[in-house]
């Protein structure tokens, strides 16, 4: 996997208030691959929305733990646009798995770890690890996820276990299977409702959303 840094990502906050970012591409010119082979005890859960379901303007976002492109969207788009919309309850957002895989290892390992701060520590520590884990990527390894886990109130031995064991493989296979029915190519794609948008910038996010929201 191609190393890429927080501090490469942040550098190029500035040029995300108008234009899309760059994508990452699944399968062979589009879709998102074949299936993952699962293994062992398979479990799964659901992850409510953030904010607020009953607003009306919901935003999904498909994301891969590997994609630079997310990681871009996760640290310089989204923290506005919680801080905007989400905590104040005019929209609801969810975050919705996409391992193309861009990285064969932390694609589906990262993803394990999400679920399992999910299933561990709830809603609240979820959304902030899916947010904060890109700052690792291209440097991701057991101990940095899992250590971001237990700083936000996960068991750490048990987001170990799910990087080794993938015990939401199945799960994840599902979101992917969801993914390609929605017509998702590229990550990250985010849905204002029903509209589709491909790696969108700032600007481009917000034009959406207050048109919903109108």
């Amino acid at each position: 996997m191609q190393g890429y840094s927080r501090r490469a990502l942040l550098a190029s906050a500035g040029a995300l208030s108008t234009g899309a970012l760059a994508g990452c591409l699944g399968g062979d010119g589009g879709g998102s691959g074949s299936e993952r082979e699962c293994s062992g005890e398979q479990r799964s859960v659901e992850v409510p929305p953030a904010g607020d379901p009953e607003s009306g303007v919901t935003l999904a976002v498909y994301e891969d733990f590997a994609c630079p492109g997310c990681g871009e969207f996760s640290l310089n788009v989204l923290p506005g646009i919680k801080t905007d919309y989400v905590e104040p309850g005019r929209v609801a957002y969810e975050h919705h798995d996409l391992p193309i895989p861009v990285d064969e290892e932390w694609s589906w390992r990262v993803a394990n770890a999400s679920l399992a701060v999910f299933e561990d520590a709830g809603a609240g520590a979820y959304y902030a690890f899916v947010e904060e884990v890109f700052q690792y990527q291209g440097e991701y390894s057991e101990g940095t996820v899992a250590g971001l886990a237990a700083e936000l109130g996960a068991d750490e031995e048990a987001v170990r276990a799910a990087m080794e064991e993938e015990p939401f493989c199945e799960r994840l296979n599902e979101s992917r299977a969801e993914a390609t029915e929605r017509g998702v190519e590229v990550t990250p794609t985010v849905f204002v409702n029903d509209q589709q948008l491909e790696a969108p910038g700032d600007e481009e996010l917000r034009e959406a959303i207050d048109a919903e929201l109108a």
